[in-house]
């Protein structure tokens, strides 16, 4: 509920945007586990792509390209394309980066944390527990679970 109500804190109740103008972004473990096969939650959201605005950082695609064998790039290049993902290369503010180290977010998770909120994500999907613990509520964006957003917007 806590997230909920950060969401209605910024929006408004009757402003609520509809998925297709959620603004997310997916880390790299929620990409890996869905071309993969090994989740069934990153799965379901891989399929359903089309129904958010998705950016992911210059962080992700990089982890991604060295995690992922070139058949599963391809994949993931082609899912970019075909739902017209956004890849931000810019780089987040060092200033936002440092106060994300400060939350206690290790450096390759402060640079995510930092560029969600310097590129206003509403909602983050991690399986990281450094960002499902919580991070202590002065930032904007909701970090959800794949099992909590598949369930927040009944995905299938």
């Amino acid at each position: 509920w806590n997230d909920y109500a950060k969401l209605v804190r910024k929006y408004g109740l009757n402003n609520m945007p509809s998925s297709t103008n959620m603004h997310v972004s997916f880390d790299t473990n929620v990409w890996i586990f869905g071309l993969k096969g090994t989740n069934r939650f990153c799965e379901v959201i891989l399929l359903n792509l089309g129904l958010f605005r998705t950016t992911i950082g210059n962080q992700i695609r990089a982890e991604l390209e060295r995690n992922l064998s070139v058949i599963e790039l391809r994949e993931f290049y082609n899912l970019v394309l075909e739902k017209e993902i956004t890849i931000d290369f810019a780089p987040a503010p060092r200033s936002k980066v440092i106060a994300f180290e400060r939350k206690g977010l290790k450096k390759g998770d402060a640079v995510i944390g930092a560029f969600c909120e310097w590129r206003e994500i509403d909602i983050f999907v991690s399986n990281n527990r450094d960002f499902l613990r919580g991070l202590a509520p002065d930032h904007r964006f909701v970090v959800l679970s794949p099992q909590q957003f598949c369930e927040r917007f009944e995905l299938q």
